[in-house]
């Protein structure tokens, strides 16, 4: 069942492989078509779920959504087709690898097949996913599938507002998309939704890692976030965490190889990863806005401000989806940060001493135990960083490296402001919003400290 429920994703995965390889002509780096699958992976599952939201509000019924993934893949093998693009970009540089790199390469791999494990044990054991799947994402899949042409009830301003009507639709509507294909509720849709995503984030990681810098760094950090317990548990969870971390690593991607490669279609394509980002989870805006204005800030420093226009157009499907979604259904109106939140006791918590000590005391806590390792990462990450060294030669800019810093920003704001308990917002939440920045936060670490193949003296792409 769960290749069956693989299956019907397929589509969607080729299209977003395909668009990715239409508008990205890479150098020849061997790593890159694994990287465009990668990339692929979000892409078609992202821009899938928004039309078949439209699907759903345009035209009665439920089915239709395999039909959307093959219009969408004929689509883009057509633009294929027309544009000569079916072949290599360039030919493959391939080099023999060391016995090092050989044995780096290894050790990834068994720790990606031990996750890999994990993830299909968890999904049969526990195949409803956590509290908030079963009370949030699938209970909305649910309701939506069972509804039919009433779908719209799923958003009933009678459902108690604890059940978030806010919450885009991404997540529970490539649910209901591979449930009306399969032609019933089969529980490992949402399990092989999970998985795409997490091991998306894996391939992004290791491929760009590869491709701008070196096997054996890619391995490290491969390693690194495949044993992250966290990590893996909250992909079983089978909520839109993972998913909305997934978008905030590729748009970031996008936007590292649009500026290293001059290339303008990457903007367009981090825009659409930003935008998705805000299909995905509530999150997800504040970082679109974030990545428009830090991509408007570097292109008027580079003297092209006329490429943001890519950018937003790439950001235009996926916005108007949010915004159609919050405009139609009246009960997406509510969110319970800011339902009720007066401005006078906003600002009461805003001059609030004690909220900021709380805050920083625990976010320092969860820093140390980021991912949930049994020891601290993060310490282990920085003696690592100092013993191994920045690479001297860089061509990615640094500023690009904001963007998870402030999206921690806006986390902090909203701990400050929130209505409800602070220490019962942090205790249910913190561990999550930074599990959301930890792989954007791994991939800046390993493309700025030198490799081991520097340190070993073996061959470098750096």
């Amino acid at each position: 069942m769960i290749l069956q429920s693989f299956a019907t994703f397929l589509p969607a995965l080729l299209a977003g492989f395909g668009l990715m390889h239409l508008l990205w002509e890479s150098r020849g780096n061997a790593w890159a078509l694994p990287l465009k699958a990668s990339l692929g992976v979000g892409l078609g599952l992202g821009i899938t779920s928004c039309l078949y939201f439209f699907r759903l509000l345009l035209l009665p019924g439920q089915g239709g959504y395999l039909l959307i993934e093959l219009a969408f893949l004929v689509v883009v093998l057509i633009a294929l087709f027309v544009r000569k693009r079916f072949s290599l970009d360039h030919p493959l540089r391939l080099t023999l690898p060391s016995w090092m790199q050989i044995l780096f390469t290894a050790a990834a791999l068994l720790v990606l097949f031990s996750a890999v494990s994990y993830s299909l044990v968890f999904a049969r054991i526990s195949p409803h996913g956590d509290y908030d799947a079963q009370a949030i994402w699938n209970l909305r899949a649910r309701f939506i599938y069972r509804s039919g042409n009433a779908w719209e009830q799923a958003f009933s301003p009678e459902i108690n507002r604890n059940f978030h009507m806010d919450y885009p639709l991404l997540v529970p509507l490539n649910v209901v998309g591979g449930w009306s294909t399969l032609g019933d509720e089969v529980l490992r849709i949402p399990a092989v939704q999970s998985m795409l995503f997490l091991y998306g984030i894996a391939g992004v990681i290791y491929c760009l890692i590869a491709y701008l810098r070196s096997n054996m760094q890619a391995a490290l950090a491969l390693i690194i976030l495949m044993a992250t317990p966290r990590l893996l548990l909250f992909s079983t969870f089978q909520t839109a965490d993972i998913p909305v971390t997934y978008y905030f690593l590729a748009a970031l991607v996008l936007l590292i190889l649009a500026f290293n490669e001059d290339n303008p279609r990457l903007l367009f394509l981090s825009g659409i990863m930003a935008g998705i980002a805000a299909w995905a989870k509530n999150e997800g805006i504040s970082f679109l806005l974030l990545v428009m204005l830090v991509t408007g800030w570097l292109l008027r420093e580079h003297a092209k401000m006329h490429r943001l226009r890519a950018f937003l157009l790439g950001s235009i499907l996926p916005a108007v989806t949010v915004i159609v979604f919050k405009i139609h259904l009246p009960a997406s109106h509510t969110n319970d940060l800011f339902a009720g939140n007066e401005i006078s006791v906003v600002l009461s918590k805003l001059f609030d001493p004690t909220r900021y000590i709380a805050i920083f005391n625990r976010l320092g806590s969860e820093l140390l135990q980021l991912g949930g390792w049994s020891f601290s990462i993060l310490i282990i990450l920085i003696l690592y960083g100092l013993i191994m060294g920045q690479i001297k030669r860089n061509t990615i800019d640094r500023r690009l490296f904001l963007l998870p810093l402030l999206q921690l920003a806006i986390y902090f704001g909203v701990y400050l402001i929130t209505p409800n308990d602070l220490n019962w917002q942090m205790n249910y939440s913190m561990d999550r919003l930074l599990i959301h920045l930890f792989p954007m936060m791994l991939l800046i670490f390993f493309l700025f400290v030198n490799t081991p193949e520097d340190a070993l003296g073996l061959h470098s792409k750096s």
